[in-house]
């Protein structure tokens, strides 16, 4: 308990002190998007120290007097306040914001993310911020507005579903989510999930119609030299039998149980997971890893 409250006055200094010093003139180059100083020298830098303070009486009395600056953009990533207060989960800010009607859909300019994007964006993120944008008229099918990559460009549901948290799927797709949407570069919620081995959540997208017959991913020739490379080609395609191939797992995780999950779903659709070939490289690491099983594990992997 002396320790718990040792770091709560800790935190709190550091906070005061932090507090004191941002009036100090920074050289934005150097900020992150999260943080508030982005908003110095700017008509919204006394509502934006009001907001990280969390001071709901001086918040309410800036946009009594200017309604426009609840949605000021700050000129460096083009984040509004309420995107921060996503961004440093400040749940009391955020509700007050909310209440005095900040614009849930507005993109910045760093990549095209609106402020439920960000919510969805970050495995540590508390769920109610989603909930909440959601309620307030935020988009379940919003995408980045991103002009850099546009080929590129992500929803919210592929966002959520690369960070594996399945409430956050369940709540957007609950909301009317496309759960098929994909950008130019063949990029999808699925595919996103399979990419980074969240099977927990590539099954659920399967449940709930996700297209299992498109490709994951496209595998470049990499024999070919960059400069001799057909730009229309865009290389093999690998399908989810592919990638769960060559997905190599220990049978007491979580993710061998969903992989096999999946497994089972492709085969009541007709799609033999077994009669797919096992790539030389997997039967070699089996052979490292499990020097005395690695047959019985190439039959059950």
């Amino acid at each position: 308990m002396k320790t718990m409250i040792i770091q709560l006055v800790f935190s709190c200094l550091l906070l005061s002190c932090s507090n004191i010093n941002r009036d100090t003139p920074v050289d934005k180059t150097d900020l992150t998007g999260d943080d508030y100083r982005l908003f110095q020298n700017t008509p919204a830098w006394e509502l934006a120290k009001a907001v990280q303070d969390e001071n709901e009486k001086k918040i309410n009395e800036i946009v009594s007097k200017d309604s426009k600056l609840i949605n000021y953009q700050e000129p460096k990533y083009g984040n509004t306040l309420l995107m921060l207060t996503v961004s440093n989960q400040q749940m009391k800010s955020f509700k007050i914001l909310l209440e005095q009607k900040a614009d849930v859909n507005i993109h910045n300019s760093y990549e095209g993310t609106s402020a439920l994007i960000e919510a969805c964006s970050f495995k540590q993120y508390e769920i109610e911020y989603a909930e909440m944008l959601l309620q307030n008229g935020a988009n379940a099918n919003d995408i980045q507005t991103d002009k850099s990559e546009p080929n590129k460009v992500k929803s919210a549901l592929m966002k959520s579903a690369k960070t594996g948290k399945l409430d956050l799927v369940k709540l957007l797709i609950k909301n009317d989510a496309n759960v098929n949407y994909q950008n130019e570069y063949g990029q999808s919620a699925l595919s996103e999930s399979i990419m980074v081995s969240r099977y927990e959540i590539s099954y659920y997208l399967l449940q709930n119609g996700a297209d299992y017959k498109r490709p994951i991913f496209y595998r470049p020739d990499y024999s070919i030299p960059v400069e001799n490379q057909d730009p229309s080609d865009k290389g093999k395609p690998m399908y989810l039998v592919d990638v769960l191939r060559e997905a190599f797992l220990d049978f007491d995780t979580d993710e061998y149980k969903y992989k096999m999950q999946i497994v089972d779903f492709l085969k009541s659709k007709g799609i033999d997971y077994r009669a797919t070939p096992i790539p030389e490289y997997i039967k070699k690491k089996a052979q490292e890893n499990y020097p005395n099983s690695w047959q019985e594990y190439l039959e059950k992997y």
